[in-house]
C-alpha cells in the first residue's frame, strides 16, 4: 500500500497542519501493510525542511500554480506514484478538489477543523474539542466522521505521559507561539513579563527567587534579533530554546505557559500545563473559546492586558490543571480503519 499526504505549511499559514499530519504519517511508516509514505506539498522552504528533518520523502509542487493546474499536477503525481490512499490537510482544498482526488485513489481521508461543505471523502477527522458542535454532511453518504478529542492527532511524545507533579507555586514559565511568530508576540510577552512587579504578587502563587522562563524560537521566526534585544534588557532569568526536538519535555517542566492558540493548547492540556493564550489567527478562535476557563485563560487578539492575565492565571492555575483531560493512547493508524 502506498500512501500520500497532501499538506502545506510555511510562513503565511504556519506549521500546524504539517505538525499534526506528521503524527499520522509517523504511525503509517510503522505499519507493515504500508509500503511507502510520502508528502505532496507546495515548495515552501520551511515546510520542506521540517518534513525532511523528520525523514519524510517529499514531492514538491510549484506554489504559484493556479487552482486547476494544481489539481491536475497532484492527480498526475498520484497516478505516477500509484498511490492507494490520500490524506489531505489544508483549508485551501475545497469540495471540488476532494471530488477530483477521490477519482484517483481507493481511499480519501481528510483532516479538517470545520464543516464548510458536504465532504466527498471516505473518512473525515476533526480532533478538536468543538468538533461535535459542527454540522457535518457526507456528499455521497459513505463518509465516516471521526470527531472530538478521542481522535485528536497528538504527537507520540504527548501520549502515555508519566504521572505529572503539580508544584504548589509557579517556578518555570514557558513562552511558545508556534513555528512562526506571525503577530510578533514573543517580544511583547517578554516585555510584559519584565514589566510585572513580582513583589506585588503573593508568595503563595510564585517562587520569585527561582523563577525561570523558557522562550521557544520557532523554525520560521524572522524576529530573533528583536527577541534577543528584549531579553538583553530584561531583568528576568530567560533561556532561548532553538530547534526544540521534544516540546513535551519543556511543557512538563513548566508550571504555566504563555502561548498562541491552535493545537499547542491540546499538548499543553495533555501535560497539564495551564496557559495564558494570545491568538494569532481566526482559525484559533474556536479552540480557545472551547478551552477558556477549562485549561486556559483566553486573552483573544491581545484585547486584554498580559499583566492582568498573568495575575489571573496564577490565581486560577490549580483549578485549570485538570480542566480538560487529553489522554490519547491509541495508535493514530486506527483512524483509517473502517
Amino acid at each position: 500500500m502506498i500512501m500520500a499526504l497532501r499538506v502545506d505549511g510555511g510562513k503565511d499559514i504556519g506549521m500546524g497542519h504539517i505538525m499534526r499530519s506528521m503524527t499520522l504519517a509517523d504511525d503509517l511508516k510503522k505499519d507493515e501493510e504500508v509500503e511507502r509514505v510520502f508528502y505532496i506539498t507546495k515548495n515552501e522552504p520551511s515546510a520542506v525542511k521540517k518534513l525532511k528533518e523528520n525523514d519524510f520523502e517529499v514531492i514538491t509542487i510549484d506554489k504559484d500554480l493556479n487552482y486547476n493546474e494544481e489539481i491536475k499536477e497532484v492527480k498526475e503525481i498520484i497516478k505516477k506514484e500509484k498511490v492507494n490512499k490520500l490524506i489531505t490537510d489544508s483549508y485551501d482544498i475545497d469540495q471540488n478538489y476532494l471530488i477530483e482526488m477521490r477519482k484517483v485513489v481507493d481511499k480519501l481521508v481528510t483532516i479538517h477543523d470545520y464543516a464548510p461543505f458536504a465532504f466527498p471523502s471516505h473518512v473525515v477527522i476533526n480532533g478538536n474539542a468543538y468538533a461535535d458542535d459542527l454540522d457535518y454532511e457526507s456528499l455521497y453518504g459513505d463518509t465516516e466522521f471521526r470527531l472530538g478529542t478521542d481522535y485528536l492527532l497528538l504527537r507520540e511524545e504527548f501520549r502515555n505521559l508519566p504521572e505529572i507533579e503539580v508544584r504548589d507555586r509557579v517556578q518555570n514559565i514557558l513562552v511558545t507561539v508556534g513555528g512562526y511568530d506571525l503577530r510578533n508576540l514573543t517580544p511583547k510577552i517578554i516585555e510584559a513579563l519584565n514589566s510585572i512587579d513580582f513583589d506585588e504578587i503573593e508568595d503563595q502563587y510564585i517562587d520569585k527567587e527561582n523563577l525561570h522562563i523558557d522562550v521557544v524560537i520557532g523554525p520560521s521566526f524572522d524576529n530573533v534579533d528583536h527577541i534577543v534585544a528584549k531579553v538583553v534588557k530584561c531583568n528576568l532569568d530567560i533561556s532561548l530554546n532553538f530547534n526544540v526536538k521534544k516540546m513535551s519535555k519543556l511543557m512538563l517542566k513548566s508550571d504555566i505557559a504563555i502561548s498562541s492558540g491552535g493545537s499547542t493548547l491540546y499538548e499543553l492540556a495533555a501535560t497539564k500545563t495551564p496557559a495564558l493564550v494570545l491568538l494569532q489567527a481566526e482559525n484559533q478562535v474556536r479552540v480557545a473559546d472551547k478551552l477558556d476557563d477549562k485549561s486556559i485563560i483566553n486573552l483573544g487578539f491581545e484585547n486584554k492586558n498580559i499583566r492582568f492575565g498573568f495575575k489571573e492565571i496564577l490565581e486560577k492555575r490549580i483549578n485549570l490543571v485538570d480542566g480538560i483531560s487529553i489522554d490519547n493512547n491509541f495508535k493514530t493508524i486506527e483512524l483509517l480503519e473502517k
